[in-house]
């Protein structure tokens, strides 16, 4: 009776180890996995934001080639806000280089407020650069039906921002770029441009939306400090 009682617990010891070694094995594997989706990510972060510094690029440009669920290596690496904002600048990017028309007005208006919800988001480079695309997009805009009913409006009057010009909206984005971030090269050019327009501002040597807005400067593919981008 004592050999049996022996035997069943020495069985239940080797079928715990055993189970305990197929967890730790598991394990081994999801950690494997994610380390191999973590490395994919960074590197993909790194590369696309190498290319968006000389070319306009896709946002799906920041795509990993991942094993594991999707979304589980970006939580760890704390970079959705990051993709999030890469993907708005490169819309940015695109709905400036059309005409805008009524046809495009509304994607123009998407764009436009995911920019400026970027701007007012508390992170200064990342609001910088938002500001700065803003302003480029806000320029390009088609006047008020009151604007455009007397050319001769002077763009330098102050009053509601629904009744300011095209000229007057975008200064005030190039001013909050470049009060959020003196480093913006970008935006103060466009501002140095628009303050030597004359008045009325014609629509001729209009600014620019740089395409190499540093877009990986809190870091790419790595988690941000605090809000990140």
């Amino acid at each position: 009776m004592v050999g049996r009682t022996v035997a069943l617990e020495t069985e239940e010891r080797v079928t715990r180890r055993l189970l305990a070694a197929a967890v730790m094995l598991l394990a081994a594997a999801f950690l494997t996995l994610l380390a191999r989706d973590t490395w994919h990510w960074s590197r993909a972060m790194h590369d696309a934001d190498a290319r968006a510094a000389i070319a306009p690029v896709s946002p799906d440009a920041w795509r990993a080639d991942a094993t594991l669920p999707s979304g589980l290596a970006k939580r760890v690496l704390g970079i959705d806000d990051d993709l999030a904002f890469r993907a708005t600048a490169m819309r940015a990017l695109d709905t400036a280089s059309h005409t805008p028309s009524a046809k495009t007005q509304k994607a123009r208006s998407v764009v436009e407020a995911a920019l400026a919800r970027i701007a007012r988001g508390g992170d200064p480079v990342r609001g910088s650069i938002a500001a700065g695309y803003l302003g480029v997009l806000l320029y390009a805009d088609p006047p008020s039906p009151d604007q455009a009913a007397n050319a001769y409006v002077d763009p330098t009057q102050t009053g509601p921002s629904n009744q300011q010009t095209p000229e007057q909206r975008a200064q005030v984005q190039f001013e909050n770029a470049v009060r959020l971030d003196p480093g913006n090269d970008n935006a103060q050019r466009n501002l140095e441009l628009m303050l030597r327009q004359p008045t009325p501002a014609p629509h001729h040597g209009s600014p620019q939306a740089g395409g190499g807005e540093r877009l990986g400067r809190n870091g790419s593919g790595a988690r941000p400090a605090g809000r990140g981008y």
